[in-house]
């Protein structure tokens, strides 16, 4: 397990009967490119906005359906990803998170593969995955509020991403009480609100130093 094998995506099968096999490939080789650099992320992420709009039952869409179905079968293998392609896989799953391409049936899922990362130690490279899916979103994050109460108790991330829970903890007080423990909030109920301003990014903090041996006498 881990990123998909490097290879170019084909394109549409010259018949209409679409493969399991053509499915699989298109989808590794478009997640390969991101991996290889060939491609960015949010360049990915306009092609999935592209093929999502589709008819299902299209190449498109179909290819499309693949990719987040392979994305979330993946998300127990993330702590063995590398770090630099672990970190890619954050953008890209967040992104998808703030572009609506995953459907309701995932979506509980994919905020908590992120909440649950954050959760980790500081420092660690799924903590970091978490805060960098998170930084895709948090402007919406209004419309989670029980998310935004849950990384209000990360007890450690005040520490490392002050701006971060100050924005959720700012973002239950201007809902009402019944809202504060909701799943979900429609954005349109949202407007009714005097939201606060989502923060700027936060610089990553510096890990701290190692110990090395006692300098000899």
């Amino acid at each position: 397990p881990g990123p998909p094998p490097s290879a170019p995506p084909p394109g549409p099968p010259p018949t209409q009967q679409l493969s399991p096999e053509d499915l699989e490939e298109s989808s590794n080789g478009y997640f390969s490119r991101i991996y290889t650099g060939e491609m960015t992320v949010p360049q990915l992420i306009d092609i999935m906005r592209d093929f999502a709009a589709q008819p299902p039952g299209s190449w498109k869409h179909e290819v499309y359906s693949r990719m987040i179905q392979n994305l979330f079968d993946e998300c127990r293998f993330f702590p063995k990803y590398p770090p630099a392609e672990l970190m890619t896989t954050g953008e890209l799953f967040g992104l998808l998170i703030n572009h609506d391409l995953v459907n309701a049936s995932n979506l509980g899922l994919a905020l908590r593969c992120v909440l649950e990362a954050m959760r980790r130690p500081l420092h660690t490279k799924m903590f970091r995955f978490g805060i960098i899916s998170l930084e895709q979103f948090i402007e919406r994050l209004p419309v989670w509020p029980q998310l935004c109460h849950h990384l209000t108790q990360i007890v450690h991330l005040p520490e490392a991403y002050p701006t971060y829970v100050d924005y959720a903890r700012a973002v239950l007080k201007a809902l009402p009480e019944d809202l504060r423990h909701a799943t979900t909030v429609k954005p349109e109920t949202l407007q009714n609100f005097a939201l606060p301003k989502p923060p700027a990014r936060a610089p990553q903090p510096t890990a701290p130093q190692q110990a090395g041996p006692p300098a000899a006498a």
